[in-house]
């Protein structure tokens, strides 16, 4: 399987990207979110990638970021849900605003995106929503404002305390909340599970 790409951007169209690794061209199918990251044709670009592989096709897709990787592999592992219809999600709505809405169970959300009916995204609830709980450690959603967190220690830290609480048996989308409130009033360049743990317990349990 070709795990990334790396080489000459030499062409770029809303759904697809060639990337030219030493005069070979990777036709790579790409969503909304990784097409808004790409620089400009004849720049050199590295993308993640996974492979599709099917009895009468093979296509490769690629990703500007992990969590889309990710969040892309949760997707086609869903009864139902094939590749194109991943890309879709990805093309329609941010990592962390996809990952909320599951964890939220916000069918009405889901269901508006394009081959994603209330039956489909009702099943992507049921499946995902332990596993794209922690996904958005980094960027944990309050009411409107995201909280952008670049280190990855400080990911770590907040992804370490979600975990934790959750473990508790704590709702998600509650302890992110009460996290985004937490880690606000905190040292960005400090931050440790422990911490973020006993604050938001004293939250939680307020």
């Amino acid at each position: 399987m070709i795990h990334h790409v790396k080489g000459t951007l030499v062409e770029l169209e809303l759904t697809h990207a060639v990337v030219d690794i030493q005069g070979l061209g990777y036709f790579i199918n790409i969503p909304m979110s990784t097409y808004d990251r790409l620089p400009r044709v004849g720049a050199e670009v590295a993308l993640r990638t996974h492979m599709v592989v099917r009895e009468d096709d093979m296509s490769l897709y690629g990703f500007a970021g992990e969590e889309e990787r990710k969040l892309f592999r949760l997707l086609i592992n869903v009864s139902g849900i094939g590749a194109k219809t991943a890309v879709a999600v990805l093309s329609s709505l941010p990592v962390a605003n996809f990952c909320d809405a599951v964890v939220n169970a916000d069918v009405k959300v889901i269901s508006k995106i394009s081959g994603i009916g209330k039956k489909t995204a009702e099943r992507l609830v049921i499946e995902l929503r332990d596993k794209v709980s922690t996904m958005v450690a980094g960027k944990i959603i309050g009411n409107t404002v995201d909280l952008d967190v670049e280190d990855d220690d400080s990911n770590t830290a907040i992804n370490d305390a979600l975990l934790a609480l959750e473990t508790l048996g704590y709702r998600p989308d509650k302890i992110r909340k009460v996290i985004k409130g937490v880690v606000d009033n905190m040292d960005k360049s400090k931050l440790a599970s422990e911490d973020i743990i006993r604050q938001a317990l004293a939250e939680l349990n307020s």
